[in-house]
């Protein structure tokens, strides 16, 4: 079985805590993880049900934000379905946190039937919440490293590598982005996944194999330096400096 190497963050929650989840999910982004929340990742018209499912297919986790207002029913009741799904197929690929926040009143949500066997958490304030989800992830963010704006300081690559150690996939994105404007999108939608470089689109579409092998591409050219991800979310990219000086070593040998 081929699992799939998507890193986003699936964050599970009741409506009503929007604004409580929102704050988490840019925490996290700040912090280098790729989450998942229905309002960024459902245009209109998907179709809930498809659209939650995929979410938790392009996931490596979910948090689930049990709140007095978190309720096993409906759609969230779908979303913990799924999760158990997605951690039988995926095993130590895939992480169910869950965490217990008590409100003002000393309310506390119920955890569901389903969910009471994985290890679940009551964190006393938000941060220790954000410290319980970071331990609990299979992912890591990258390294501490010098911003790319501050003058005079020089960022080398996190991993010394030399072209000959390029993937073929990630030698063809960096060679055709290069051709083209430089830019790389990386789209998920419902039938599948593209990868765009400039005028040129790759439809990876719904294989597992191919998209891990594609996606596995472009984590190599960013683990490198070669290209920087501008929106931080694994959807935007442009070549670097260093990327366009190994597209010109590429066409030289």
């Amino acid at each position: 079985m081929v699992v799939s190497d998507s890193k986003k963050i699936f964050l599970s929650h009741k409506g009503v805590d929007k604004e409580l989840v929102r704050d988490f999910k840019e925490s996290l982004n700040l912090l280098g993880y790729d989450t998942w929340l229905d309002e960024d990742e459902m245009p209109a018209g998907t179709a809930l049900d498809r659209g939650i499912l995929q979410g938790m297919k392009d996931s490596c986790g979910v948090v689930f934000f049990i709140t007095p207002s978190f309720k096993d029913d409906g759609f969230l009741e779908s979303e913990v379905d799924y999760a158990i799904k997605e951690k039988r197929e995926k095993g130590e690929k895939f992480a169910i946190v869950v965490l217990q926040f008590v409100d003002d009143d000393g309310g506390v949500g119920a955890i569901p039937q389903l969910l009471e066997k994985y290890v679940w958490k009551k964190p006393r304030t938000y941060l220790e919440a954000l410290r319980h989800i970071i331990v609990a992830l299979p992912v890591v963010s990258q390294g501490v490293d010098w911003r790319d704006e501050i003058a005079a300081v020089v960022n080398t690559p996190k991993t010394k590598s030399t072209t000959s150690e390029l993937s073929e996939e990630a030698v063809s994105i960096l060679q055709t982005a290069v051709a083209g404007n430089g830019r790389i999108l990386h789209m998920v939608y419902l039938g599948g996944q593209r990868i765009q470089m400039g005028k040129e689109a790759l439809e990876l579409g719904q294989d597992t194999r191919k998209i891990a092998l594609w996606k596995g591409g472009l984590e190599d050219l960013q683990r490198r330096r070669y290209i920087r991800d501008l929106g931080h979310k694994g959807e935007v990219f442009e070549v670097t400096r260093e990327g366009y000086e190994v597209a010109d070593e590429l066409r030289s040998d």
